[in-house]
């Protein structure tokens, strides 16, 4: 009986052992290399998110800001959009930015306001992926300078000419 559970630990300990060696490394980056990425990635977001929102926080130490727009579009009616920017580490080394724009709605009920009384209750309903798009592809362009990878991804692209329909029965 203590053979099977001796031989047992052992597989166990050798399988964990196989899992853990077999993670993605990353590339290997020096730490001044990072540092200077950090920076860039940090700077684009900054200029972004100033030039279309109003920066309500933003700390460079956990890389994220988070932003309001400077008015309601009224497209939401009782409602706003809140948009967050944050650096995170891109598998292949180095770092990478992702975008957040949630639309959030008010579902307070009318009532007598006092004091005691929260002027709006609002609700996230959905994610702007348009606008995180865009966002972006504009931290990508103030990131990179303009520079653009040789090859284009056609994968999430629309097709710029019509598509041809078959004619119904």
């Amino acid at each position: 009986m203590k053979n099977i559970r001796t031989v047992a630990l052992i597989v166990l300990v050798s399988v964990l052992a196989a899992i853990g060696c077999l993670r993605r490394v990353r590339h290997d980056m020096d730490s001044q290399q990072l540092v200077t990425d950090y920076d860039r990635i940090w700077q684009a977001m900054g200029t972004v998110m100033t030039r279309h929102f109003q920066v309500t926080w933003a700390d460079k130490a956990e890389g994220v800001i988070k932003a309001k727009p400077l008015r309601s579009d009224g497209k939401m009616g009782p409602g706003e959009l809140r948009v967050s920017a944050r650096i995170v580490p891109s598998p292949a080394g180095g770092f990478d930015v992702e975008v957040r724009a949630v639309n959030y709605i008010d579902i307070s009920e009318p009532r007598a306001l006092s004091k005691k009384t929260v002027p709006y209750d609002l609700v996230p309903v959905s994610f702007d992926t348009t606008l995180q798009a865009q966002l972006l592809d504009e931290i990508d362009d103030v990131r990179f300078e303009g520079r653009r990878a040789g090859y284009e991804s056609k994968s999430l692209a629309s097709p710029k000419e019509a598509v041809q329909v078959m004619p119904g029965k």
